[in-house]
């Protein structure tokens, strides 16, 4: 039986579950909700995720939310092309890039940048837009490091760790392209070109099975 996936188009979390559904050629029942319509805080939904937030995934006996969590459950049910590592000490260093990414680059980027600039309120006393994407530049640097050593964040392999920091890199950069991102100075609307082994990553990421189909559908006009 396949799984019912509850997403919303652009949520850096919910594209990171459908990438790892995608990459491991698991079976899903697609429900995108529109939020214009409130439809993720919906009775129906609510009684799926009280939280009222995307991802959730129900199994058919258990509904379950937090991207993470969704992607270990995943790897747990469905091993087949490991994305936690073969050993202990693989699983080790996917989980600490995992909550390097989370703990040292969602929050600056996500909280900082994107919401700011999105939801329209970078050009208010609400943010230091220019102090938050000093931060953002400085919070990639761990990662531009890490990738200048090996091609994934977790060494030669395409890991966990990967899929849960390409989302907000790239929403990153969909962001920092916007005309009143590049009219403000942000100088985030051309990462490969400041932090070039991202850049080099960004093109591997590209090529893994599953991207085109999991690329956030309102980013190709649909």
């Amino acid at each position: 039986m396949a799984y019912d996936f509850y997403w919303i188009s652009g949520s850096p979390n919910a594209w990171r579950t459908m990438l790892t559904l995608e990459y491991k050629g698991i079976a899903y029942n697609s429900h995108r909700l529109d939020p214009s319509k409130g439809e993720h805080k919906s009775d129906a939904y609510l009684a799926i995720n009280p939280r009222g937030k995307v991802p959730a995934l129900h199994t058919g006996t258990t509904a379950i939310h937090e991207s993470i969590a969704i992607i270990a459950m995943l790897e747990q049910a469905h091993p087949e092309k490991p994305l936690f590592g073969e050993t202990a000490d693989q699983a080790g260093l996917v989980w600490q890039r995992i909550f390097e990414t989370i703990n040292y680059t969602r929050d600056p980027v996500e909280d900082g940048i994107v919401r700011p600039l999105f939801q329209g309120y970078a050009q208010t006393d609400r943010v230091d837009i220019h102090e938050n994407a000093k931060i953002a530049r400085q919070s990639l640097q761990w990662i531009e490091d890490t990738l200048a050593q090996t091609p994934y964040l977790a060494g030669e392999t395409l890991s966990a760790a990967d899929i849960c920091a390409i989302t907000t890199l790239k929403v990153l950069e969909r962001a920092g392209q916007r005309p009143d991102a590049i009219e403000l100075g942000l100088n985030l609307h051309d990462i490969p070109k400041h932090f070039p082994a991202i850049g080099r990553w960004f093109a591997r990421m590209e090529q893994m099975p599953g991207w085109d189909a999991a690329l956030p559908p309102h980013w190709k006009g649909q």
